[in-house]
């Protein structure tokens, strides 16, 4: 068998992992990856994919063993030019790996993965591309309040779509009120407003999460180190 050969052969086979990778590139977020990436990605896709045609032919071959031998041509066609590989094969295989890129993208949505290993305490990491992500992403979040330092402006709003990462942060709001952001004066509302700012010139106030108990205002409150005395103006402590 030609190299030519052999390179066709290789990719019919494959076309499936292909397949699965190209649709979890598309759904998912992440960060800019290198081909050799994506063709990594992709051979253990199609690996992945094929197992799991290997696990459903026994499956049913130990029920129907009269319609299912339970034989995978896939390797065989790799290493024995004479076995001819299985069209049929191929495109049973090929819809498994759009249910399997379908998985990993749920698993990827849900940051499955980090939360299990954040829970274990296994890492810190919390899967998004960076705090942008992470915070927007966050399911409390609904209402936020921009406060664009640059231009003197409120912007208070519910998030309708946002960029993937802060690099280029881009963000758009619905039902919006406009203020100045010395005084609070109300200047307008409007129904959506576009806002692309470099990082450091906004920041963003999430009003939809509450407020930790613990947390006191340190407005006439004296921070003490423990093991000492706190006492109150005009009043001695106890000897």
């Amino acid at each position: 068998m030609g190299l030519n050969e052999f390179a066709i052969k290789l990719l019919l086979i494959f076309f499936p992992g292909i397949i699965c990778a190209y649709v979890v590139d598309l759904l998912t977020v992440h960060r800019q990856r290198e081909t050799t990436f994506f063709l990594l990605q992709s051979f253990i896709f199609g690996i992945f994919s094929y197992a799991l045609y290997w696990m459903g032919i026994k499956i049913l071959a130990c029920f129907m063993p009269n319609h299912f031998s339970g034989s995978v041509t896939f390797l065989l066609s790799l290493v024995d030019s004479k076995t001819p590989f299985s069209f049929r094969e191929i495109w049973i295989v090929t819809f498994i790996s759009i249910g399997l890129a379908c998985a990993v993208t749920l698993i990827n949505k849900y940051r499955l993965l980090h939360v299990i290993a954040r829970k274990v305490r296994l890492t810190n990491k919390f899967g998004d591309i960076d705090v942008w992500g992470y915070m927007l992403n966050m399911k409390e979040i609904v209402w936020v309040t921009v406060r664009d330092h640059s231009n003197n402006l409120i912007y208070d709003g519910w998030v309708v779509a946002f960029s993937e990462d802060s690099k280029n942060a881009e963000l758009l709001l619905g039902d919006v009120s406009v203020y100045n952001n010395d005084n609070g004066e109300r200047l307008y509302q409007v129904g959506t407003v576009y806002i692309a700012r470099a990082c450091e010139n906004i920041s963003i106030e999430c009003r939809t999460l509450p407020i930790s108990d613990k947390v006191l205002w340190k407005e006439g409150i004296n921070e003490q180190p423990k093991g000492t005395t706190e006492t109150q103006p005009g009043t001695e402590a106890p000897i």
